[in-house]
């Protein structure tokens, strides 16, 4: 072995937070002879630990090998590499013993690699030109030590360092302060009878400022109070001509969003603004909290698509508006995925954020933050408009809505010739969504004797003897020889499941009541005069 090189560190190297490997480029015998060291941002040098922060390969290799570094130093760090070999002996050679060449060559390479590594930090320490006095040497060290005492001070000159040049430019020129002095003590004399004129002046702009209305201060001018009392009376003049122009005006019958009117603005100073009357309906909406609209709904084209009246409304203090009819079909409204089988679904109206175009969109999603909404667009509270139910076909089930009330087809919900009761989920209703229903009942008996009940309450009730608000009861009874049947049809509240409770009791498996569906009222949304 040999060390055929003077090098000795390797870098720095720039961390980018993904590179782990860093070159050295000497020879080393054992891991821990490589020093590495990692600079922060700020400057400040951390070594790191081997095995525990890094580790070393090509250990003995003349080119050197890696420092592996975990984690990855981060982009703005350095890394630098240095030979760091121990000053100590650890070779061992005994008189008569056996001699081995490499044992000696490799001691001696500890020795000149000890060397390169005092050079260099020697190379990086302050040194002395070799023509330096030696006998000054020791005061050299004490002058030195005496200004690291001084670090304050030395810090305070150079915040001023840019100014010394100036400083002796002008140092002819200080003498000539000394005669400036006499001519400053005059211009203070003459300062002193200026104040005097200016205090006489102060008492007569006092008087300017105070002196009450109609009472002059000198050759007819007149103070700031009686000025003012001239022009408050002007202005009351011209306020009452104002409003008797207001009084005056025409009137106008329909006030629309462009539409200006006059406020006094509190954050400017009170100065006059003009804001738009669509402006005051928002400031309404927003203060209030409220979410509201008219218009907006939709229409049973198909199996497979609607129509979306057009409307306008102000879903979280934004304007909502459509001027004609919007027709699409499911896939067209689905926010995701495809559409699925016996599902309701929820229509909302959503917003574009760059212009404020008014889209509509469907999802399963029973909130607004639950939407999956196109880039670019926004889906407010409130801006529910309607529900679209889907059948066993995954087709829509045909409707016809007025305001918040939607028709359909009398669907069968069950049949019962026994006693029965519990939450059920009726058919083609809304599930996820309380709404009331429409629900018919039709009950028979067989034969004199007998007696046949049916009812449907209030999902909230969850018993037909609580007298819930919402109920429909139906009977027949015979106590004669003719058959006896009855029908009776009406409004009942579902609760969020979209379950009603239902009852049914029954004399004989001769009688039977059955239940059917044929719409509901959507009572939550927020469609206004529906």
């Amino acid at each position: 072995m040999t060390i055929s090189s003077e090098i000795n560190r390797s870098g720095p190297y720039s961390g980018d937070g993904a590179t782990t490997a860093f070159d050295y480029k000497f020879k080393i015998l054992e891991p821990r002879h490589l020093q590495v060291i990692r600079t922060d941002a700020s400057g400040t040098d951390t070594i790191l630990v081997l095995d525990a922060d890094y580790t070393v390969t090509g250990v003995g290799n003349d080119g050197g090998g890696s420092a592996v570094i975990t984690p990855a130093p981060a982009a703005g760090s350095r890394v630098t590499l240095l030979l760091d070999v121990p000053f100590t002996q650890e070779t061992d050679l005994e008189n008569q013993g056996a001699y081995y060449a490499e044992t000696v060559e490799q001691a001696l390479d500890l020795v000149v690699m000890r060397l390169q590594q005092l050079k260099e930090r020697a190379a990086r320490a302050v040194t002395i030109p070799p023509s330096f006095d030696s006998a000054t040497i020791d005061k050299l060290i004490a002058d030195v030590l005496t200004l690291s005492d001084k670090g304050d001070a030395l810090e305070a000159v150079a915040a001023v360092s840019q100014y010394l040049e100036t400083v002796a430019d002008i140092a002819d020129d200080i003498p000539d302060v000394a005669g400036l002095t006499e001519s400053t003590q005059q211009k203070a004399a003459e300062a002193a009878q200026s104040a005097t004129g200016a205090n006489a002046s102060a008492e007569l702009a006092a008087a300017y400022a105070t002196n009450p209305e109609d009472v002059a201060v000198s050759g007819g001018l007149f103070s700031a109070f009686h000025w003012y009392r001239k022009t408050l009376a002007i202005y009351n003049d011209i306020a009452n001509t104002l409003a008797g122009w207001l009084h005056g005006a025409a009137a106008k019958t329909d006030i629309v969003d462009s539409d200006e009117f006059a406020i006094a603005d509190s954050a400017a100073g009170w100065g006059l603004k003009k804001v738009l009357a669509g402006s005051i309906v928002k400031y309404v909406c927003v203060a209030t909290g409220l979410d509201f609209f008219t218009g907006f709904i939709p229409a049973y084209v198909g199996v497979t698509s609607v129509t979306i009246g057009p409307g306008v409304g102000w879903f979280g203090g934004k304007k909502h508006q459509t001027t004609s009819t919007t027709a699409k079909t499911l896939v067209q409204l689905l926010d995701t995925g495809a559409v699925q089988a016996s599902k309701t679904y929820f229509l909302y109206a959503i917003r574009k954020l760059s212009d404020g175009t008014t889209d509509f969109i469907m999802s399963l999603s029973g909130s607004e933050a639950g939407v999956t909404k196109p880039l670019g667009w926004e889906c407010l509270s409130g801006s529910r408009v309607s529900l679209v139910i889907t059948n066993s076909s995954g087709n829509i089930v045909p409707f016809w809505q007025t305001g918040n009330e939607v028709n359909t087809d009398s669907y069968p919900w069950f049949t019962a010739t026994a006693t029965a009761q519990g939450l059920v989920i009726p058919s083609n209703t809304p599930v996820g969504l309380s709404v009331d229903v429409w629900v018919l009942i039709d009950t028979v008996v067989a034969s004199s004797g007998q007696d046949c009940i049916g009812i449907a309450s209030d999902a909230a009730a969850a018993n037909y003897t609580t007298g819930a608000a919402h109920q429909v009861r139906c009977r027949s009874r015979s106590g004669n020889d003719y058959l006896d049947q009855s029908a009776a049809a009406g409004k009942v509240r579902s609760n969020a499941n979209g379950q009603l409770w239902r009852y049914v009791s029954v004399t004989s498996t001769a009688c039977s009541a059955s239940f059917l569906v044929c719409g509901w009222y959507d009572y939550s949304c927020k469609r206004l005069f529906a």
